[in-house]
């Protein structure tokens, strides 16, 4: 799979000022700024073999429940 990150051309051939992420000479993205194009060609390029782990951080313990907040900590309660 070849993916690509360039400027974004319009049909006629101008230049904007967005990036396109191609993949095989396919188009699949277009976004504003090149680092959200370099993120999605990152994802492209490392996908995760397994399906059912996410790339966030699970909490190592899902069933903990939060501590109460410390004396002096600001709980944000409307009254």
């Amino acid at each position: 799979m070849k993916v690509e990150v360039t400027r974004h051309r319009k049909p006629d051939g101008y230049a904007t000022r967005y990036w396109s992420v191609v993949v095989n000479g396919e188009l699949l993205a277009v976004t504003l700024y090149r680092k959200g194009a370099l993120a999605v060609a990152r994802a492209l390029n490392h996908s995760n073999p397994d399906p059912h782990v996410t790339f966030l951080e699970d909490s190592p313990n899902p069933a903990a429940t939060p501590r109460k907040p410390a004396a002096g900590v600001a709980t944000y309660r409307t009254r």
